[in-house]
Order: structure tokens, then C-alpha cells, then sequence
């Protein structure tokens, strides 16, 4: 199990996060996700337990949604191998549509379609002006998606790590004025920035609250 550290302002510990969540009004808990780099389903687990939301917004899932057992049945029959998409396959995303689909959540994607980018992109080298064009959609269609599910009830979502970084265009437009923030941390340094020769005993998780 990772190291959990909480570095908020009268929440002493991860059980009583519920509690400040509940006493603070807050309806967004962003989690930064790695992609499959090392295992976080654990970590996920926990805070989803801890907080109980009434929505799983993630970013994998793009413009798609599984709202009920059916649309979880039908994902879950799909070949592992198989293409959800151009960057992604359904085996990839199974786990966490497995953890979401356990405490009984309505998953909606919350990114572009093929995240932006197309077939080629592994072999393409994109310019910094390219990279910034498609990280700016990306990040407005995710805030304008948790905007529309924050004003409905209390959200967990999953985004890339790097979209939380303080410049992200989901800060600059998210509506609500405060949020809690789960990111990796190597070592308990606030940015991890390289997954390569990572131990699992390195990544430890900081727990933020935001504030506008």
C-alpha cells in the first residue's frame, strides 16, 4: 500500500477527509492518474471510499459514458486487445471501469475524442505549438465536463497528472471555488515528473485542498 500524506488544514488523517469534504461543501476531488506507468487502483479505492461521490469522471473514457450494467456488460465483453481507441485499448481501461462500476458510479468520459491526436501520433513529433494546441482543448473539454457534473453532485475525477499541474486550463475554468487534489509524489516531493526505474516503495500520495 502507498504512503498516504494529507496536507490539509484540520483533516489529520484520510478518515476523516469524508467529514471535511462533507463540512467544507466541496464537490470535486481531482486524481492524478499515471496511465498504467505503476498501480494506483489501491490508493483510488481508498479515497473513493472515504468520500463516496455520486459521479467517476475519466479522462480515458473521452466522449463516452457507462451509465448502467448493460453499458458496463458490454464494455467489459470486449477483447482485451481490442482498440478503444487510437492511443488506448479496452484491456487498459478495464480496471478502473471495474473499480468504478464496484461502488456502483456512472462513469462519463471526460476528453476529446482519441485525445486529440490520430493513429499515427506514436511515431509523429509534434511541435511545442501542436502539443500545447491539443493539451488546451483537452484540458477545456475536462473542465467544462466537471462543471457539469460538479453542479449535479460531488465528483471524483481521473485526469492525467500532468493536466493538474498549476497553469492546467481546467484551474482557469473550473466553477467551483475549491477542490481536493490526490497526486504521486516521488519521495514526497510535490511534482513527479519521471516514472522511469520508479520503485513502487518511491511513490507516496499528497492530499491538497485547492482553493480559488
Amino acid at each position: 500500500m502507498y504512503n498516504i500524506k494529507l496536507k490539509i488544514k484540520g483533516c489529520k488523517n484520510i478518515s476523516s477527509l469524508r467529514e471535511f469534504v462533507k463540512l467544507n461543501k466541496i464537490k470535486l476531488v481531482l486524481f492524478g492518474e499515471y496511465h498504467g506507468f505503476f498501480k494506483q487502483i489501491q490508493v483510488q479505492r481508498e479515497i473513493l471510499n472515504k468520500i463516496s461521490p455520486n459521479f467517476f469522471l475519466y479522462e480515458m473514457l473521452e466522449e463516452n459514458k457507462i451509465l448502467s450494467d448493460n453499458d458496463a456488460k458490454r464494455f467489459l465483453g470486449k477483447s482485451n486487445n481490442e482498440n478503444f481507441s487510437v492511443v488506448s485499448t479496452y484491456g487498459q481501461l478495464k480496471p478502473i471501469i471495474n473499480l468504478a462500476r464496484n461502488f456502483d458510479l456512472p462513469i462519463i468520459g471526460c476528453d476529446i475524442k482519441n485525445m486529440g491526436v490520430d493513429k499515427n501520433w506514436m511515431e509523429k513529433k509534434f511541435s511545442e505549438k501542436e502539443a500545447n494546441s491539443i493539451t488546451r482543448k483537452r484540458e477545456l473539454q475536462q473542465a467544462k465536463i466537471i462543471n457539469q457534473y460538479t453542479s449535479k453532485g460531488l465528483v471524483f475525477a481521473l485526469v492525467g497528472d500532468y493536466h493538474l499541474r498549476k497553469n492546467s486550463f481546467i484551474f482557469t475554468k473550473l466553477r467551483v471555488k475549491k477542490a481536493i487534489l490526490v497526486r504521486p509524489s516521488f519521495k514526497w516531493k510535490d511534482e513527479l515528473n519521471h516514472v522511469e526505474n520508479i520503485k513502487k516503495s518511491d511513490i507516496n500520495y499528497i492530499v491538497k485542498f485547492y482553493k480559488k
